[in-house]
C-alpha cells in the first residue's frame, strides 16, 4: 500500500524512477519560470511549458470546454486562479493561506509559497517572472521574489482586508483595491512601505481593480454599484453607478470595453471610454459570492464561474448562452482566467481544487 492510502501499482524500482523523473520536471519548470520573460504579445514561450498551438477566436468548437488536469494540493477552497502575463503558469491562491505557483499544462506543482496569516484573495505576476504581488485578511500587499519564495516588501496603509491587487506602470507600481473603500498604489522601487497615492471615493469595499488604456486608466468595482476609474495623467475620475454590487472586472482584448460582473446575476459590458453599457449576459447564479468572469481570445465570448459549479460562455454580440460546463459540480466557481494567447482557461472553486480546461481533441495530451 502507498502512504497515501492508496494501492501502489508500481514496483520499488520503477517508483524510485518515477519519482525521480517528477522531481526533475519540476526543477525545470522551477528553473523556466525564473528564467524566462514573458510578452504577452510575442509567440514564443518556454518549450514544453506553453501548452497548445494558438488556436483562432470565436468559433464555439475552439472553447476551452473539455478537463485538462486538476491542480490539487489546497486544504479548502481556492479563491483566485490566475495565468501568468504570458500564459505558460499559473498561479492559485487559498484559503489556506498559501498560494501557488503551478505547470498549468503539465499539472505540476512549482512552489508553495507560504507567509500570510489570513486567506490570500488574489495574486499578479510580474511581466518578468521574478515577482509577485498578493493581497488577502492581512491588511497588507505582499511582493514576493519568485525564486527565494521570500517576502521582499509588506506594503501597508489598508484598514482591513484587501481584495485585489494588479501591476502597473511597467510593474513599478502594485495597484490594490480594499474592504476599507480604497484604492491604493504602492511604489516597488521606494524603500517606504505606504501608499503614494490614495483613492477613496466608493462609499462601500472596493472588490476589484483593472489597468487599461496603456496602464493610464484604473478601475475599480464596489459594493456600492459603481464603476470608477481614474485617468492618472488628467488625474480626473469618472463613475458609472450600475446598481448592483461589483463583484468582477475584465478587459477587453482591444482595450475599448470592461466586462462587469454584479452580485444580481448579471453582467454588463461597458464602453470604456464613456460607461455606456453595450450588452447584458444573464443565465450563471452570483447572489452571494465574488465569482470571476472573462472574455475569451479575441473577445468572441464572454464567460464567468458560477455558485452552482458551473461555467458559462455567452457569445459577446447577441448576449445568448452559448456553453454551460458542470466544472465543480456543487461548488461555486470562485476563480477564473482567461489564457491570454491560445483557448485555455483555469477555474477554481470552494471544492479545493483548480482545474485546467483545453479545447476538445487537446485536452489531455501530454506536454512533457
Amino acid at each position: 500500500m502507498g502512504g497515501h492510502g492508496g494501492l501502489n501499482i508500481l514496483g520499488q524500482k520503477s517508483w524510485n524512477v518515477y519519482g525521480q523523473e517528477q522531481r526533475a520536471k519540476v526543477r525545470r519548470d522551477e528553473e523556466e519560470f525564473a528564467a524566462s520573460n514573458e510578452d504577452p504579445d510575442a509567440g514564443a514561450v518556454p518549450v514544453g511549458a506553453s501548452g497548445p498551438a494558438p488556436r483562432p477566436a470565436g468559433h464555439v468548437g475552439e472553447l476551452p470546454t473539455a478537463h485538462h488536469v486538476t491542480l490539487a494540493g489546497h486544504e479548502g477552497p481556492v479563491l483566485a486562479a490566475r495565468f501568468s502575463r504570458g500564459g505558460s503558469y499559473a498561479l492559485t491562491c487559498g484559503k489556506d493561506r498559501t498560494f501557488r505557483l503551478w505547470n498549468p499544462f503539465r499539472g505540476t506543482l512549482i512552489k508553495t509559497y507560504e507567509g500570510h496569516a489570513h486567506e490570500v484573495r488574489d495574486v499578479a505576476c510580474a511581466l518578468d517572472n521574478s515577482r509577485l504581488a498578493t493581497c488577502g485578511g492581512d491588511k497588507q500587499v505582499f511582493l514576493w521574489d519568485v525564486s527565494t519564495g521570500q517576502k521582499i516588501r509588506r506594503f501597508r496603509g489598508h484598514e482591513s482586508a484587501v481584495n485585489a491587487v494588479t501591476f502597473a506602470a511597467e510593474d513599478q507600481v502594485v495597484i490594490s483595491a480594499g474592504y476599507d473603500r480604497s484604492v491604493r498604489f504602492f511604489d516597488c522601487r521606494s524603500n517606504s512601505a505606504d501608499p503614494i497615492q490614495s483613492v477613496v471615493e466608493w462609499s462601500d469595499a472596493v472588490t476589484c481593480v483593472v489597468t487599461h488604456g496603456g496602464g493610464c486608466r484604473v478601475t475599480g468595482g464596489g459594493v456600492d454599484g459603481s464603476v470608477k476609474t481614474l485617468d492618472v495623467r488628467a488625474g480626473r475620475i469618472h463613475s458609472d453607478d450600475l446598481g448592483r454590487p461589483v463583484t468582477s472586472l475584465a478587459v477587453s482584448g482591444d482595450g475599448q470595453c470592461l466586462l462587469v460582473g454584479m452580485l444580481d446575476g448579471r453582467m454588463c459590458l461597458l464602453d470604456a471610454s464613456d460607461g455606456s453599457v453595450m450588452a447584458e449576459y444573464r443565465g450563471h447564479v452570483s447572489a452571494t459570492a465574488k465569482v470571476d468572469a472573462r472574455l475569451t481570445l479575441g473577445d468572441g465570448h464572454v464567460v464567468a464561474g458560477s455558485e452552482d459549479g458551473r461555467v458559462v460562455f455567452w457569445e459577446l454580440v447577441d448576449a445568448q448562452v452559448d456553453i454551460e460546463l458542470e466544472a465543480h459540480p456543487g461548488k461555486c466557481v470562485c476563480g477564473l482566467d482567461y489564457h491570454p494567447k491560445r483557448h485555455a482557461m483555469v477555474t477554481s472553486a470552494t471544492d479545493g481544487t483548480a482545474k485546467v480546461w483545453l479545447p476538445e481533441g487537446v485536452a489531455g495530451t501530454s506536454f512533457d
